[in-house]
């Protein structure tokens, strides 16, 4: 390797970035409905669930923000985020609103448990580990540095793939875990893996990936095999 791609590849290291990751299920979930949970939520008393197209859609995932280890800056004002879905067809290129709804709580009290919703999904409660770690794929590495030596020799280019971890579970926090190309790392919060437990896939065994402008503006996306 030649001293210019190494030193380019330390420069990554040097952007490697913390991220609370996911662990699904295995423990006895808590008897607080107010903690982090796929496939079941809280909101306010007479809130309810979210509609879309006459029906109401689903909590995917309920975040309680002082469990993660690593809270991404842009929810440092917020205690729960819960992530809704809809029954009838993954909401690609829609935006907040249609199809897909995030709802966001300063303040937990008097937050109550949601009605369940028919799915085929499971629910399972969360916890959470950090990582350090987490490096960004290859197109959204470029937005940190060129790439131009590692990409013109062939070790360097191997240990950019094969040396770093990537993480493309459930995660706040870190980078997106591309599949088939950048997903952009400006304002990215976090992402919803394909989890086998809660039998939840994003089309060919995908992730979805979620942005919040600093006007509190959220976007969605998704990428899969």
């Amino acid at each position: 390797m030649n001293a210019e791609a190494s030193q380019t590849l330390d420069r990554l290291r040097a952007k490697l970035r913390p991220a609370s990751i996911a662990e699904v299920g295995g423990f006895r979930p808590s008897d607080d409905p107010v903690t982090s949970w796929f496939l079941k939520a809280v909101s306010h008393p007479g809130e309810g669930l979210p509609q879309w197209n006459g029906r109401p859609m689903f909590p995917l995932l309920q975040v309680r923000v002082e469990e993660l280890p690593f809270v991404p800056p842009q929810l440092e004002r917020v205690s729960l985020l819960v992530l809704f879905h809809n029954l009838e067809s993954h909401p690609f290129d829609l935006p907040h609103g249609e199809g897909w709804l995030i709802r966001e709580y300063a303040d937990i009290t008097g937050l109550v448990p949601l009605p369940a919703v028919e799915t085929p999904y499971r629910s399972f409660p969360i916890r959470w580990r950090k990582i350090v770690d987490d490096a960004p794929g290859w197109e959204d590495a470029w937005e940190l540095l060129d790439l131009s030596a590692v990409n013109a020799d062939e070790q360097a280019s191997d240990s950019f793939f094969y040396d770093f971890n990537r993480y493309a579970g459930t995660k706040f926090g870190g980078y997106p875990a591309d599949i088939q190309h950048g997903v952009g790392i400006e304002d990215f919060v976090f992402q919803v893996g394909s989890e086998e437990k809660v039998n939840w896939m994003w089309a060919d065994n995908g992730v979805g990936y979620f942005h919040r402008s600093q006007d509190g503006q959220w976007r969605f996306s998704c990428q899969f095999y």
